[in-house]
C-alpha cells in the first residue's frame, strides 16, 4: 500500500499545491512513492481546527486510512493582534466589529488547541509522524500594503513579535509531546532579506518561501525515517518489465508487502524497508493506553496530552 501524508494548516498549506508550492514539491518529490492529501483551510486558526477534527481525520471505520505523517501549521491567523483589522470582509453587514480580529486565539489557548490537536493524531495513529510547523514571520510594512479591509487605523493586522511568541510556544508544545518541530520564524529570518524573498504580502509564502518550507519538510521526514531514499515505487518501474513476458511483473505478490526489483519488503502502512530499523523517535507515539517507559518526564507528557484528547470526548 502507498503511504500517505496529510498536510494539515491554514492557507499556507492549502495554496501549497500551488505553483512552486511546497506541497507540490513534495508529491513531486515522492511521486509513485508516497501520496500527499491536503488538508489546507484559508482563514482558520488551532480553535477552528479542533472543531473539524473528526471530519478531517475520519476513523478507520469510517473510511480512514493510517498516515504515515501529518504536519499541522496553524499559527499564523491565531498570533492576530485581537483588536486590529480582521480577516472578514462582511463584518460591517454582520454588525461585528471588522476592527476586532476574529480569528484571534489567546496564546495559553493556542498551546493548549496544539496539545489537543497532537492528542487526538496520536491516540487514533499511534505510529503515526507528526511534525508541528510555527508560523512564518511578518513583514509588517507589507502588511499594511496588503489589508484584507481597508486599515483605517494605519496598523497592521499581525506583528513579527506576536508570531515570534506563538512560533516559540508550538516548539515548547512539540517538545512537551516528543514530537519533531520546524521552526519556521526562526529559520526564514536567517535569510538576508527574507522580508522580501521569503514572503509575498508580508504574511504567505513566495517561491523562496515555499522552498525553505519544503526543504524543512523534507528534512523532517528523512529524519523520521520516511524519506524518499527510504520508500520505494509502487508497481513494477519499466525497466523490471521482462519484454518476453512482461504480464509476470504484475502477478500477484504477497499482500502484506511488495517486493522491489531488489528484494526487499516494505510495511503495508509506512511504506518502509523492513531491512531497514525503525528510527527510535516512533517509540514516543502514542497509544491508547499509557506508555510504559523508565522515563517520568516523558510518561508525564504524554500522559498530559492522552487526558488532554481525552477531556475533550473525541472518539477512537
Amino acid at each position: 500500500m502507498r503511504p500517505k501524508i496529510v498536510l494539515f494548516g491554514d492557507s499556507i498549506t492549502e495554496e501549497s499545491f500551488g505553483d512552486g508550492g511546497w506541497g507540490a514539491s513534495l508529491a513531486d518529490l515522492l511521486r509513485r512513492k508516497a501520496d500527499m492529501v491536503l488538508r489546507g483551510y484559508s482563514g482558520y486558526n488551532t480553535r477552528w481546527a479542533l472543531k473539524v477534527m473528526e471530519r478531517v481525520f475520519p476513523a478507520a471505520g469510517d473510511g480512514g486510512a493510517y498516515p504515515s505523517a501529518v504536519t499541522v501549521f496553524f499559527g499564523a491567523n491565531d498570533a492576530c493582534l485581537p483588536e486590529r483589522c480582521s480577516g472578514f470582509q462582511h463584518a460591517v453587514i454582520l454588525g461585528v466589529n471588522p476592527r476586532k480580529s476574529l480569528q484571534h486565539v489567546p496564546l495559553l489557548e493556542y498551546k493548549q488547541n496544539l496539545r489537543l490537536i497532537v492528542s487526538f493524531l496520536k491516540n487514533r495513529w499511534p505510529r503515526t509522524v507528526i511534525i508541528l510547523i510555527t508560523p512564518p514571520p511578518i513583514d509588517e510594512e507589507a502588511r499594511l500594503r496588503y489589508p484584507y479591509i481597508e486599515n483605517t487605523i494605519g496598523l497592521p493586522e499581525r506583528t513579527n513579535e506576536a508570531a515570534g511568541t506563538y512560533a516559540k510556544a508550538c516548539v515548547a508544545v512539540a517538545n512537551e509531546c516528543q514530537i519533531p518541530a520546524i521552526d519556521l520564524w526562526s529559520k526564514m529570518q536567517q535569510i538576508p532579506n527574507w522580508q522580501t524573498e521569503c514572503l509575498w504580502d508580508g504574511l504567505h509564502l513566495s517561491r523562496v518561501g515555499n522552498k525553505v518550507v519544503f526543504e524543512e519538510v523534507t528534512n523532517t521526514l528523512k529524519g523520521e525515517g520516511i524519506g524518499a531514499e527510504d520508500l520505494v515505487v509502487d508497481l513494477p518501474l519499466i525497466e523490471d518489465v521482462d519484454p518476453k513476458k512482461p504480464l509476470t511483473a504484475f502477478d500477484d505478490q504477497d499482500q502484506n508487502a511488495v517486493v522491489t526489483s531488489s528484494g526487499p519488503k516494505i510495511s503495508p502502512i509506512l511504506g518502509l524497508k523492513e531491512t531497514k530499523p525503525t528510527p527510535a523517535a516512533h517509540s514516543c507515539r502514542l497509544s491508547p493506553m499509557a506508555p510504559k517507559t523508565e522515563d517520568k518526564n516523558r510518561a508525564a507528557s504524554d500522559d498530559t496530552c492522552a487526558r488532554s484528547y481525552e477531556e475533550l470526548g473525541f472518539r477512537l
